[in-house]
């Protein structure tokens, strides 16, 4: 999958703002010297299709900016083939050792770009929100089929629809996620236990039936303000049930919803989403945290709130993983504390990413020198990441300059034998050694 593409071209268009007066170059001449001619518009015209034309006779060097791949796979369970959409983060490839948490999206053509570049921005950067990690946008093929857990003729607005005749499938559909896209997952990508599930709308009723049916399955839940009224509220009425009966692991959940008002077209009497969320803060079930947001009316609506809630419900999923100003640069030892305890609670081993690490501990080194915080997050990076060769380098420099040639010996042969063809690593060890 592409999302744009990287263009070099020798011909370039320069933009002035100031004043309130934006002025365009092409080669030395200011279009503004040209409107303060009788003729402006003509020869404006003129030089826009010179442009034009030196860009497009230049020709263009351009790469493709992929996002992700689309592939399909063979359902037994379905009968069918689906199809799949996959977005690796940025380290992924620049490594053979990390494995990623895996989030698993409904409505995957809707969603994949929006999110996945979410996920992007909130795992990159010097104070990540969240853990970098695998999305899997799953694509359906009727939504109405594949998302209900129960048959029910009776549409949003109380009428009988003869669309929903196919409703009723969605225990075949997280069959076919539990019992082969995830296996297929875990083969081909290096993945760890942790596992999201989001959905939409319709789609969300399939992430809260996963909840009741299959809890073990996924990590954390996040609904984002799901059809709540399907099958005159079933859901809530499972709630209940399940809310008395449920004794399995530890989860995390994260609904969304918005006022409702009514109008011409849905009779919005009330938000049945709303309800859902009130009965399970009230009468929450035993080991699953839960939050949620409901945004106020023209704040946002069903339409416009997909985007928001998915930060927001990541962000909640993943509290505790923000690292602080005191905590990077003034008391970095902290950070052990802030992610022992994350890991206890998402039941993975969560670390800040190995370039992230490697950047404050070079800051420390060279930039702000503190040999103390350098060697600190070195050490950390590299007990954090045992089979990185860089890891190990880093600290072996780090004591290096501190004057510890005994110790960045020790430390070089270490990274060395993780990447035994490392010219760097050897020439740095043999600068140790002569």
């Amino acid at each position: 999958m592409v999302v744009g593409k990287r263009i070099t071209n020798k011909s370039e268009m320069k933009t002035d703002v100031h004043f309130g007066i934006t002025t365009c170059y092409s080669g030395s001449y200011p279009i503004q010297w040209y409107l303060n001619h009788k003729s402006a518009m003509r020869n404006l015209h003129i030089l826009l299709l010179i442009m034009v034309f030196t860009y497009v006779s230049h020709g263009q060097k351009g790469e493709d900016i992929p996002i992700g791949k689309r592939f399909t796979i063979q359902s037994d369970i379905l009968r069918s083939n689906r199809e799949i959409l996959v977005y690796l983060p940025n380290s992924y490839r620049e490594n053979t050792y990390t494995d990623y948490p895996v989030l698993y999206l409904l409505d995957g053509r809707k969603f994949f770009h929006s999110f996945s570049g979410v996920i992007t921005q909130l795992s990159s950067d010097a104070s990540p929100q969240v853990p970098e990690m695998i999305v899997i946008g799953i694509s359906s093929q009727d939504r109405v089929r594949d998302s209900s857990p129960t048959r029910s003729l009776i549409g949003y607005t109380g009428e009988e629809e003869k669309g929903l005749g196919v409703s009723g499938g969605a225990d075949h559909f997280l069959m076919f996620v539990q019992k082969e896209l995830i296996p297929y997952v875990d083969k081909n990508y290096r993945t760890n236990s942790y596992r999201t599930f989001v959905g939409y709308s319709f789609t969300g009723l399939t992430v809260v039936h996963a909840l009741f049916s299959m809890p073990e399955t996924f990590n954390s839940f996040l609904v984002i303000d799901f059809s709540a009224w399907w099958d005159d509220e079933i859901m809530l009425k499972r709630l209940k049930d399940f809310s008395r009966g449920y004794n399995g692991p530890e989860r995390d959940i994260f609904f969304t919803t918005v006022d409702r008002v009514s109008n011409s077209v849905y009779p919005e009497k009330y938000n049945a989403g709303w309800d859902f969320i009130r009965e399970f803060e009230q009468n929450p079930p035993r080991d699953i945290r839960f939050g949620y947001k409901k945004y106020g009316y023209k704040e946002e609506n069903h339409h416009t709130m997909p985007l928001i809630s998915f930060i927001d419900g990541v962000k909640y999923i993943f509290r505790g993983h923000m690292v602080n100003y005191d905590e990077m640069y003034t008391h970095p030892q902290l950070l052990k504390a802030r992610f022992a305890r994350l890991s206890a609670r998402l039941g993975y081993e969560a670390r800040l990413p190995e370039g992230l690490l490697h950047y404050f501990g070079y800051l420390f080194l060279n930039t702000r020198p503190d040999m103390e915080k350098a060697i600190f997050y070195f050490r950390y990076n590299a007990e954090s990441y045992p089979l990185s060769a860089h890891a190990w380098s880093s600290l072996a420099e780090a004591h290096r300059v501190k004057g510890d040639k005994k110790h960045a010996q020790e430390l070089y042969r270490k990274a060395l034998a993780l990447d035994p063809e490392n010219a760097e690593i050897k020439k740095s060890l043999k600068e140790l050694m002569d």
